[in-house]
């Protein structure tokens, strides 16, 4: 690696543990008009406005919902490139060595939620644009880093600022793995309810739609309690998480039918209750998480994520959803179909060339199963920042990332977007 690269990296690590320290978990008890989605969200964002500041860039706010930082001389050029990232992160849950917030280097890499998904690679994009502002670096098109704050939940912040500032020539966003996730498998949210008078008299599981439960309790009418725990993992990757609610369900399906067909219906994460028998491949397979599940003063609840592939629709796995699970309520609450980029896109191959000069990989792009803010801008891609997406520990206790793979994301991007500024129109 570069080594000037490396020094600078290494002087500005500090800035990158203190965002790491902020929880900016979603918090709808500290919710305000200038704070959508909490105050340790907001101060996240406070963190980086003032950093941005600072360096001397420009900053557009968008209600709490977002940050853009662009460069003075930039503001008027027709032409737009957005770096898109979120500061927002899940729920910790347990299972951790060391408190999530307050992050640390050990074994060369840094730990801390978000260290992963995804305050680390937004920080390498920030310092490769404040670096390149540094170098004076031209650019014929206007770049922004654009800051996000609800992209783990909704994405609605990035659905308000696209309403506000039209879409981009072109997006990438850091939120995914090497070489490139060109396109993302569909993606949607069921809630389920039902009045319930069955033998559970309470049942708390999950902490997330869009992750794998890690604790399931359950307490019945007779006065029997049952604990569960699993292993955190995104719930489009069913291979790296253990599932306490499943194992939950599993104890408890022959205490009535609802228990039953709950536990029949997800017991296989990758959907094959509903009839659809897809090779477990990230391109193709079809993943199936029960992320929330109570039971409480008589009724049920429940969100489930799905991910599925192109030649399915979001319609007919809501009308196989309801039919196995006739005494609920299904609720299509969200959803976004697949989405797909050129390999042959002229944006696309500038990031591609710069993975492959600096790595030296033959890695081929894939399709994801992540949800990233690809969905909202369209002519857009997930870009790093891990080596492999197998390796990924996103959502998962302990997150961290290796030291090394942050050195090398840096490279990778500081050449990327010095590659995209410079880009003949």
């Amino acid at each position: 690696m570069d080594q000037r690269l490396n020094d600078f990296l290494d002087r500005h690590l500090d800035e990158l543990l203190y965002l790491l320290s902020i929880d900016s978990t979603y918090d709808e008890t500290t919710i305000d008009t200038d704070a959508p989605c909490g105050k340790g969200v907001k101060d996240a964002l406070d963190y980086m406005r003032a950093l941005a500041y600072k360096d001397g860039f420009f900053v557009s706010e968008y209600e709490g919902n977002a940050l853009a930082v662009f460069r003075a001389e930039d503001v008027f050029k027709d032409r737009r490139i957005d770096v898109v990232s979120h500061l927002d992160v899940v729920e910790p849950g347990d299972g951790w060595t060391m408190p999530p917030f307050r992050p640390q280097v050990r074994n060369n890499a840094i730990y801390g939620r978000g260290s992963e998904d995804m305050k680390t690679p937004m920080f390498l994009t920030y310092l490769a644009f404040k670096l390149l502002d540094q170098e004076k670096t031209e650019s014929k098109r206007q770049l922004r880093l654009v800051l996000g704050t609800d992209e783990e939940r909704t994405m609605n912040d990035m659905i308000y600022y696209v309403e506000k500032e039209g879409k981009p020539d072109f997006a990438f966003t850091p939120d995914g793995a090497f070489p490139m996730a060109i396109g993302e498998k569909g993606s949607l949210m069921w809630r389920l309810s039902a009045d319930y008078d069955g033998p559970v008299e309470e049942l708390r599981a999950g902490v997330q739609c869009n992750v794998i439960s890690p604790v399931a309790y359950a307490r019945l009418e007779t006065g029997s309690e049952s604990r569960r725990e699993g292993k955190a993992a995104h719930a489009s990757n069913p291979d790296k998480g253990e599932s306490a609610t499943v194992a939950l369900l599993e104890e408890l399906k022959n205490q009535d039918k609802v228990m039953n067909c709950l536990y029949q219906v997800f017991r296989d994460p990758y959907g094959s209750a509903l009839g659809y028998e897809q090779p477990h491949d990230m391109d193709h397979s079809l993943t199936l998480n029960l992320g929330i599940l109570k039971i409480e003063d008589g009724k049920l609840y429940a969100e489930v994520d799905c991910r599925y592939p192109d030649g399915i629709t979001s319609k007919e796995l809501t009308k196989r959803m309801q039919e196995m699970l006739p005494a609920l309520k299904v609720s299509l609450d969200y959803d976004s179909p697949p989405t797909m980029n050129d390999p042959e896109d002229p944006y696309v191959k500038t990031l591609l060339d710069v993975y492959y000069e600096k790595t030296g990989s033959d890695k081929k792009p894939f399709v994801s199963g992540g949800v990233s803010y690809s969905k909202i801008f369209g002519h857009c891609v997930a870009f790093g920042p891990i080596a492999d997406v197998e390796e990924s520990l996103a959502h998962q206790a302990d997150e961290h990332m290796d030291l090394d793979q942050i050195r090398k994301a840096f490279e990778i991007y500081y050449e990327s977007m010095k590659r995209l500024m410079e880009m003949p129109l």
